[in-house]
């Protein structure tokens, strides 16, 4: 799936060698050449314009947008505050590492946190007018994706898509760009196939440019329905449902590792009832197995054994919710949601 989809973005640069979708190549490429090298008066200038450049032809100099008001000398700020800053060397991609790990992100907030500050602190008018520009999160994952290839660009089309895919974080940030880290070593021989179809016209992309690409456009294709087959539209949902699923659960297994006796807050918020519903069963088919008639057991029980804090309407409710096997209330209280409930269940 992920091949397929990034072949259809990889087949407009092919079909163009000067589609728009260039502009990161050319921006990206002089700047993991030069990063060393910037303060040549030449070099800097030249670092300006294919910012700029590449940000105009990535849709960011649009009527709405503050850059559209700048020269493209405004990216002077960046350029000396932040690309030329020793500490985020390190996030530069290496074209030549197809890998990318989770330590290659640690402690990036801070550069995510910088780059649009450099922006405001440096910006306090338009056209005459004071003002503090918004810096989105489209913006600064475009001006790092086009100088480090370190993140990619959380526009519209891309937050839809892993929105879809189940993932909890969906804002610029390093947990959420971990959880792609993720996403990329599960399906890293596509990834990597992807990587060697594009090398072969020339062009390196690391990681986090293909998980851009991919998610850019199942993105796009959901929203574009119409340009395409129901059919293929179907296999993304189903993948991206299935995608979701299996995450959800790693998640769960691992909390539940960490936390064996316990429920986490999530499972709490978002699927508590049936928690308790499962647990009650599991009880019910053990003593039917081992051979019980009958069997009684109080909402405070049920409470004590899950570790429960402050549950007893939703354990109250889900003792009567309870189809597999009739019951009668033997106790209860006029609220019908205290400690004190006991439920009687006819096994046979």
């Amino acid at each position: 799936m992920i091949y397929e989809i990034i072949s259809k973005y990889h087949l407009l640069s092919v079909r163009d060698k000067h589609h728009r979708f260039k502009s990161w190549e050319h921006c990206n490429n002089f700047f993991i050449k030069h990063k060393g090298n910037l303060e040549d008066e030449n070099l800097f200038d030249y670092s300006c314009l294919q910012l700029a450049f590449y940000l105009a032809s990535w849709r960011m100099m649009r009527g709405s947008t503050f850059l559209l008001q700048k020269d493209y000398r405004i990216h002077e700020y960046f350029i000396k505050n932040v690309a030329m800053n020793d500490k985020y060397k390190k996030y530069y991609s290496l074209l030549k590492d197809s890998s990318i790990n989770i330590e290659d992100v640690d402690g990036i907030d801070e550069l995510i946190k910088d780059t649009a500050k450099v922006y405001v602190d440096n910006i306090k008018d338009i056209n005459g007018e004071k003002t503090v520009v918004s810096v989105t999160d489209t913006l600064t994952s475009k001006i790092l994706l086009g100088v480090y290839g370190i993140v990619p660009a959380y526009d519209s089309y891309f937050v839809n898509a892993i929105k879809m895919y189940g993932f909890r974080n969906t804002t610029l940030c390093e947990d959420s760009l971990k959880e792609l880290v993720n996403f990329y070593y599960d399906f890293q021989s596509e990834f990597e196939a992807c990587r060697v179809l594009f090398e072969k016209d020339g062009v390196q992309y690391p990681p986090m440019k293909l998980i851009d690409m991919y998610f850019w456009q199942v993105g796009y294709m959901l929203d574009k329905t119409q340009n395409y087959q129901e059919e293929e539209l179907q296999r993304i949902c189903e993948f991206a449902n299935l995608y979701k699923m299996k995450n959800k659960q790693t998640i769960q297994k691992k909390r539940k590792e960490k936390y064996p006796n316990s429920i986490n807050r999530e499972e709490k918020a978002t699927g508590l009832k049936e928690e308790i519903t499962s647990y009650i069963l599991s009880l019910l088919e053990k003593a039917a197995k081992d051979g019980l008639l009958v069997f009684e057991i109080s909402s405070g029980q049920i409470h004590k054994a899950m570790k429960l804090k402050d549950r007893f309407p939703s354990v109250c409710n889900a003792m009567v919710k309870i189809n597999e096997y009739p019951h009668e209330i033997i106790k209860d209280t006029a609220s019908g949601k205290s400690s004190t409930k006991i439920v009687r269940y006819y096994l046979k």
